[in-house]
């Protein structure tokens, strides 16, 4: 799903954009791997393992125990502008602007990023390869004459 709107108040915009899907299922392997409680006295684990018996060398095999909803809302992108109406001789208008992509995101996934990737070898795997998304800031200006 997708849904992006724009708002006008005398001088000020505000517009945004949030994405999202509903209903898909991940299989998070990356959990599974650092569930191995078996290797806690040589590998850093999950928190949610540490309860899991040291003996217990079967709690990170691959099962329905790490498939867990996908599902997620992202606002993706959100941008905040104020015009200035003919501030300065020859120039008409003056646009101060704040952007911010990837704000936040509504998610039950207990993985880095529930938008993993969805084709490919191994479609609806988390398996450690990707990189988080960045947050991203931006001011400007545009000058119009």
């Amino acid at each position: 799903m997708g849904w992006s709107n724009t708002f006008t108040y005398k001088r000020f915009d505000l517009s945004f954009f949030f994405r999202g899907t509903f209903g898909n299922k991940i299989f998070n392997a990356t959990r599974a791997d650092l569930s191995n409680v078996s290797a806690a006295t040589v590998n850093n684990i999950l928190v949610t393992a540490a309860n899991d018996k040291i003996t217990d060398i079967r709690n990170s095999y691959y099962s329905d125990r790490y498939v867990e909803d996908g599902s997620y809302v992202r606002l993706d992108n959100t941008t905040l502008g104020y015009n200035l109406k003919n501030p300065f001789k020859n120039v008409s208008n003056v646009r101060l602007y704040f952007t911010a992509n990837n704000v936040f995101t509504i998610t039950g996934y207990k993985g880095i990023d529930p938008e993993i990737n969805q084709g490919g070898v191994s479609p609806g795997i988390d398996y450690n390869n990707f990189y988080p998304k960045t947050r991203t800031l931006l001011v400007g200006v545009n000058v119009s004459f």
